[in-house]
C-alpha cells in the first residue's frame, strides 16, 4: 500500500539521524588549487588519485587562481562543509595574504578548517650562471657595494618568494630592487634570458634549471642542505640568516566541516604523504613529504602567519 506524501514524510522525519545521513564521501571530491594550473597543483594531482582509492571516491583537482590565491580561499569559504569540498593551498595564500591585504575578504587561518600541510620545498637563491658571484657571500658584498644596480626576479607580489628576500634585504641593507613578473615562470625565463641576474625560488620550481645548468644555486634556506643539492650550502651554515624558510603547501576545508570527516581527510593525507612511490615522485621535483595532526597544522599556520606579518610590516609591503 503506498502511504500518502505528508504521511511518508512524517515517518522520515522520525528516523534517526544516522539513517537520515549518506555515508561520506558519498561523491566526488573537489580539491580547489587557488592558482593557475602548471604550478604547485602538479603536488595535488599527485596525490589525488591514491586519496580518491583510500576515501573510495574520485578527488577531483580544480584551479581557481586569481588575487594571490583569494578568489579560491573564498570560494571553499562558501562551499557547503560537507567534506566535498577541500583546498589545497601554498603558504603565501594561507598565511601571507591577511598582512598584504588592506581589504582581505577573508582570514584563512581563522576562517578555514585546517587538515594537513603535506608538502614542503625549501628555498634557494639562484642566479644567471653569467652573473658575477659565484657564492652568497659574493652577492651580498657586491650588492651593498653597487647599491641600485642589481635587481631580483619576483614571481609575485606578496609570495614567500618576495617575503623571504625582503626580510634578507631589510637585515643586510641591500638596496636590491624587485623586477615583476606574473608567475614564476616568467620570472625563471627573465632570469635565464639575462634580464634580470638574482632570484629567490623554491627548489621544487627550479631544480630542473639547476639541473640543466640554466640556474646557478648559490644557498638554500633549509634548516640542513638538501639531497637535491647536496654541495650547495644552507643560508645558516653560512651565518647569513637566522631561520629556515620553507614554501609548503596544505590541505584545508570549510570552517564548520564536521571533526570526523577533517580527521578522516588528515588520516588519508598522512598515508598517502609516507607511500614510498609518493615520496619517491615528490623528491624528484626537489620537495619532500610532511605528516601532521589538524591541531599541529593549525599551530603552525598561526606561527607562520604572525611571523611573515611581522615581515610585511616591517618591509611595509602592501597589496590593493
Amino acid at each position: 500500500m503506498r502511504l500518502p506524501r505528508r504521511t511518508a514524510l512524517g515517518l522520515l522525519a522520525t528516523l534517526p539521524a544516522a539513517a537520515q545521513t549518506r555515508p561520506w564521501p558519498s561523491r566526488s571530491i573537489r580539491c580547489v588549487v587557488p592558482s593557475a594550473a602548471g604550478g604547485y597543483d602538479t603536488y595535488a594531482r599527485i596525490m589525488a588519485p591514491r586519496l580518491a582509492e583510500l576515501l573510495g571516491q574520485p578527488v577531483v583537482v580544480d584551479n581557481r587562481p586569481g588575487a594571490n590565491g583569494n578568489i579560491g580561499m573564498q570560494e571553499v569559504q562558501r562551499s557547503p562543509a560537507d567534506g566535498h569540498t577541500i583546498m589545497f593551498a601554498h603558504v603565501g595564500a594561507i598565511t601571507i595574504n591577511t598582512a598584504l591585504y588592506r581589504n582581505m575578504p577573508l582570514d584563512p587561518v581563522a576562517d578555514l578548517a585546517a587538515i594537513a600541510v603535506a608538502v614542503t620545498s625549501p628555498m634557494v637563491w639562484v642566479v644567471n650562471p653569467a652573473a658575477p658571484f659565484r657564492t652568497m657571500p659574493e652577492l651580498v658584498a657586491r650588492v651593498q657595494a653597487e647599491p641600485d644596480k642589481w635587481r631580483y626576479a619576483l614571481p609575485a607580489s606578496g609570495s614567500i618568494n618576495h617575503l623571504v628576500v625582503e626580510d634578507f634585504k631589510l637585515r643586510h641593507r641591500l638596496d636590491m630592487p624587485a623586477v615583476p613578473y606574473r608567475g614564476t615562470p616568467p620570472a625563471q625565463m627573465g632570469v635565464i634570458a639575462g634580464e634580470v641576474p638574482i632570484m629567490m625560488d623554491s627548489l621544487g620550481a627550479g631544480s630542473g634549471h639547476i639541473a640543466g645548468g640554466r640556474f646557478r644555486a648559490l644557498a638554500v634556506t633549509a634548516r640542513s642542505r638538501t639531497e637535491r643539492l647536496p654541495d650547495v650550502p644552507t643560508m645558516l651554515e653560512l651565518g647569513l640568516d637566522q631561520r629556515e624558510y620553507v614554501a609548503w603547501y596544505a590541505f584545508m576545508a570549510p570552517k564548520a566541516t564536521p571533526p570526523a570527516v577533517i580527521e578522516r581527510l588528515n588520516q588519508a593525507i598522512n598515508q598517502v604523504v609516507a607511500e614510498p612511490e609518493i615520496v619517491s615522485r615528490l623528491r624528484e621535483m626537489g620537495a619532500a613529504p610532511r605528516r601532521s595532526t589538524p591541531a599541529e597544522t593549525l599551530n603552525f599556520m598561526r606561527a607562520e602567519q604572525k611571523d611573515f606579518g611581522a615581515t610585511v610590516r616591517a618591509g611595509k609591503i602592501e597589496v590593493e
